[in-house]
């Protein structure tokens, strides 16, 4: 249970403030610090510190209650520390001395790095809105001090104070040396000194004093050290450790600064920039033996003396008595060493590592060994001090506090140890309390809708299959696992992973799919009981519609631009209908009205689809579509309200988020997710929303995410002001509203945050109690098939359940026999199409290009009447197009005229085929008149019975040419008819032959004269 020690983070309030709606940080679940350098505690304030994305929580070691300190990039501090080698504004040196005297690289140890104000500063540029991980965290021992150290291009030291009545979003102390990241921060045993590392990148060690009386800090020292891991205090000296690296740097606090260096000696005089710093000198340790080995952490156990521990497993002593730097191994132990800390109450080191429990050495062990005759016989005798116990996980950083143990592993949890001691025994750690979290990125949360549902309040999954159950005050009250398949191809690394999970909260059932398109219908303890395989490929979203007590009706969408129509029972997953080629791209969302009537769907192709549901006699469901709304931009998340359904709301790329009414499928409403602070607006990634109460009003709010500064927003869903905004996680990976039933009867609203690829998780508390119960918004759905383990699941049959034509009349009987003839179901017949266009730059044969003189010379006015254009309209042909003409538009048109008469005169032969095709035509064209309720406008109408006359005028003749012949044949065949007039003409051939045989021989000698 968490105690009375929270306060609220950051919060920007914006818009209308009339509601007074604000967003209180409660509890983090999970750290993203894997290091020892990201969990500090204080001995005598009874807390530890560890960091969680960007926020620091400072939380108590007995009752866990938690504190949050975070501070935008562009806050001010309260007491300015100048910076010496980044200035903060750019050097303004007047004439050519001032120049020469300014220092170089080469000039200086440390040099001074090029500053731009305008880029990636805090409080300036683009990046200013950005929070950034914080990965190295440190508590001065009274517990006054808080410092945090961030990543990234010049990242910020921080100092907070710890006192209840202190800010914990204004640092005391701003420190801006570092130019690439933080890579440790440690207080000084008096807490009058700290000091910080940079990383690999940055190599820089600086030590600053602290006034303890106005906690302002100044630079007094600095170095490089580029080889160094972490850093500890002994004494008055500072150790770094690192791979085949041990250093001690020393200084004199009381006496006065060194010279200056060459080359260093006029930049006090510049603006802006504090006093020369010394020169921290250190010096490096002798390793002999241990020469290749990786030195971890590191411990001070005396003024001078401390405690080193090896990758390998060997712990090491360093004795610096008279300055003498004197390193030397003392114990071996078979596993890896990662850190190392002091309990002072106990007098014993605690030491973690991989795969063993915290394990204790007495300090009596390691002054022994300073002597060097005692240590090689310690050493023989080291593995009788205490049996090493073994466990399932390791840690990677541990902490001691008021006889308490904090040990954080690799997966992001952390286990509290108490300390058991004996009167001459070694001390033992047993585990009182166990913070679980996920050892992945957290992808996804769901709210548990309903009020039957008592085992949790909300449930978070991973992308490796984890599914973790909490209550609202942070107690994990279960776990399981989805099982994954395997990947098609291992080899490159293709893992399957959970995309979605949704909770059926009558069953008390749940739904997953993942990166296969396998939907999969399980338990709350992770029993499979029905898995069939709906999508081919990825699966993108699902959704849930309660149908009574014991059915549900679930969709499910993915990749493959398909989604799946599911009747969900406890121990049953049944497939409904499949509806194919509604989108031409990837469908990212489905979501069911609270009604379940209708049915939204959401494609990449900037399309959104309205799917109407219909029923028939038998209890069959289908869906489909009624109205396709195309939108400016691509969409990235909907919602819709949760008291009608009547209206959603949707993000798109373009920064806005448009109220569109599900019925008309109008945008009624649009507005720019912009702040008053920032002009620059963001693309929201996901929304959801929920109804607040306070008083007598009541106000339905939007709360959506933007992955790009990672800040969460609170919107008015009726004016679209902004009523909060709130950052703390540096990357949001989902979020829901969540409700509490108090003591009371009350209701309650809280807002759960997941971090994406930090692990973390945030509850968050809004101040106004709503009393009507939220919709749990989001899709939910599932799968069916047999989960027999004799065939792999990647080889099962990719299910589809197309409806018929015959199907669809059938549900429009259905429809009109109670009555709706408003519903056309027509549409979902065939999908639209689009009509090919003509190009005019197409390559084509020349044989085939009209001649443009010929088509205009034989034009007829018979083809003009079936063409549709009038002989008084007919222009003059243009001559063929030529690549280097400028053609106008009026020539453009005379040529695609030109075109399509030469395409019916080619034709013309054909001229049953062409009746047939008008034949359909008009066919189909009776038809859709008699099933629309629309009608034809005035000038549609003319020009019809215009063609229709014009063709009218072209039959009637043919058909009177056709009936001079028919009666020409009279009742005779046409067989008949044929032979006569072959005779006939036979005939006349047979006496014009004999004619000219008799002129022939009446004059015999005419040829030859």
């Amino acid at each position: 249970m968490l105690g009375e020690y929270s306060s609220p983070c950051q919060i920007i309030a914006g818009g209308s403030q009339v509601m007074g709606v604000s967003l209180v940080l409660e509890t983090v679940l999970g750290s993203t610090g894997l290091s020892i350098n990201a969990l500090s505690a204080a001995v005598d304030a009874r807390c530890f510190a560890f960091c969680a994305g960007s926020t620091v929580v400072l939380a108590d070691i007995h009752s866990l209650g938690q504190r949050f300190f975070y501070a935008k990039p562009d806050t001010l501090p309260a007491h300015v520390t100048p910076s010496y080698y980044n200035p903060a504004t750019p050097t303004k040196a007047t004439g050519n001395r001032a120049l020469a005297n300014t220092p170089t690289k080469d000039d200086s140890l440390l040099s001074i790095a090029s500053f731009d104000s305008n880029v990636d500063h805090p409080g300036k540029g683009k990046l200013s809105h950005r929070s950034r991980n914080v990965t190295s965290v440190a508590l001065s021992p009274s517990g006054k001090y808080l410092a945090v150290g961030e990543v990234g291009y010049h990242p910020r030291i921080l100092v907070f104070s710890t006192a209840h009545s202190a800010s914990p979003d204004t640092p005391v102390a701003c420190l801006t040396e570092h130019t690439f990241g933080v890579q440790a921060i440690a207080f000084s045993s008096d807490s009058k000194w700290l000091c910080s590392l940079g990383d690999l990148h940055d190599g820089g060690l600086f030590l600053w004093s602290i006034n303890p009386k106005t906690g302002t800090l100044k630079l007094d020292s600095s170095n490089r050290c580029t080889t160094a891991d972490t850093i500890a205090w002994m004494g008055t000296n500072v150790i770094t450790v690192g791979t085949r690296h041990v250093k001690v740097w020393r200084f004199e606090p009381s006496s006065s600064p060194a010279k200056c260096r060459r080359g260093l000696d006029t930049v006090s005089d510049l603006p802006n920039a504090s006093p020369v710093p010394r020169t921290f000198a250190g010096r490096n340790v002798l390793l002999g033996e241990l020469k290749d080995a990786v030195f971890t952490c590191a411990v001070a156990i005396a003024e001078d003396a401390a405690v080193l521990c090896t990758q390998d497993g060997a712990v090491c002593l360093l004795d610096d008595a008279h300055r003498s730097q004197r390193l030397s191994q003392v114990a071996k132990r078979d596993h890896s060493i990662s850190c190392v800390t002091l309990d002072p109450s106990s007098r014993v080191v605690w030491l973690g590592g991989k795969g063993v429990e915290p394990e204790a050495l007495p300090l009596t062990f390691f002054f022994a060994a300073r002597s060097p005759l005692a240590a090689s016989e310690q050493h023989k005798n080291l593995h009788v001090l205490g049996e090493q116990r073994k466990m399932e996980s390791s840690i990677s950083a541990i902490c001691y506090a008021d006889n308490r143990l904090v040990c954080a592993d690799p997966s992001r949890g952390m286990s509290i140890y108490e300390v058991l001691s004996g009167p001459n025994q070694v001390p033992e750690a047993s585990v009182i309390h166990r913070l679980l979290a996920h050892n992945s990125a957290v992808i996804g949360v769901v709210a548990s809708s309903g009020p039957t549902v008592k085992d949790f309040d909300f449930l978070t999954y991973s992308e490796r299959g984890d599914i973790l159950y909490w209550s609202w005050d942070g107690t994990c009250t279960g776990a399981c696992t989805v099982p994954l398949d395997s990947p098609l191809a291992p080899e490159a690394d293709d893992f399957n992973e959970l995309r979605v999970v949704r909770h059926l909260p009558t069953v008390n059932m749940l739904l997953t799919g993942d990166k296969t398109g396998f939907l999969r219908l399980l338990d709350t303890s992770g029993h499979v009981e029905v898995a069939v395989r709906g999508h081919d490929g990825e699966m993108h979203d699902l959704t849930v519609h309660v149908m009574d007590d014991e059915q549900s009706l679930a969709a499910s969408s993915g990749r493959d631009r398909t989604i799946q129509i599911f009747r969900v029972s406890k121990n049953e997953c049944s497939l409904e209908q499949s509806l194919i080629n509604e989108h031409a791209g990837p469908i990212r969302q489905v979501e069911f009205t609270q009604s379940g009537s209708i049915l939204v769907s959401m494609s990449s192709d900037r399309t959104l689809v309205i799917h109407q549901k219909v029923t028939r006699t038998d209890d069959s469901i289908a869906f489909v579509s009624t109205r396709t709304v195309h939108l400016k931009a691509s969409p990235t998340s909907m919602t819709l309200l949760p008291d009608t359904s009547s209206s959603l709301f949707l993000s798109t790329m373009d920064r806005c988020v448009r109220k569109i009414s599900v019925a008309e499928g109008n945008t009624t409403q649009t507005f720019k997710t912009a702040d008053s602070s920032n002009s620059e607006s963001v693309t929201l990634s996901r929304l959801t929303m929920g109804t607040l109460e306070r008083h007598s009003s009541r106000t339905t709010v939007l709360a959506g995410f933007s992955s790009a500064d990672g800040s969460i927003r609170l919107y008015d869903v009726e004016s679209g002001s902004l009523l909060a905004l709130i950052r703390g996680q540096t990357a949001v990976s989902d979020l829901a509203l969540v409700q509490i039933s108090e003591t009371g009867g009350t209701m309650k609203t809280r807002l759960v945050s997941t971090g994406g690829s930090d692990g973390t998780i945030m509850l968050w508390n809004l101040t106004m109690p709503p009393q009507d119960e939220t919709k749990h918004l989001g899709g939910n759905g599932f799968s069916n098939a047999d989960p027999s383990k004799s065939k792999p699941p990647s080889s099962m049959r990719l299910v589809r359940r197309v409806l018929s034509k015959a199907e669809i009349a059938s549900f429009q009987r259905s429809l009109k026999e109670k009555g709706d003839n408003k519903t056309s179901l027509s549409r979902n017949l065939s999908p639209s199409r689009l009509r090919r266009k003509p190009s005019r730059y197409a390559i084509s044969d020349p044989s085939e290009v009209p001649d443009y003189n010929a088509s205009s010379k034989t034009h007829s006015p018979e083809l003009a009447g079936r063409d549709g254009v009038h002989g008084d309209r007919l222009k003059v042909a243009s001559p063929p197009w030529s690549p280097k003409v400028d053609l106008q538009s009026r020539n453009r048109r005379s040529s695609l005229d030109e075109r399509h008469r030469h395409t019916i005169t080619k034709h013309a032969d054909n001229i049953d085929a062409i009746a047939k095709q008008i034949s359909n035509t008009l066919q189909d064209f009776r038809k859709a008149m008699a099933s629309s309720q629309g009608s034809l406008s005035t000038n549609s109408t003319q020009a019809l019975k215009r063609q229709l006359q014009a063709t009218m005028d072209v039959i009637v003749p043919q058909e009177q040419r056709s009936d001079r012949v028919r009666d020409e044949m009279g009742s005779e065949s046409f067989d008949d008819y044929l032979a006569t007039m072959i005779d006939r003409r036979l005939a006349l051939q047979s006496k014009k032959d004999q004619a000219n045989a008799t002129s022939d021989s009446q004059n015999p000698h005419a040829s030859t004269g």
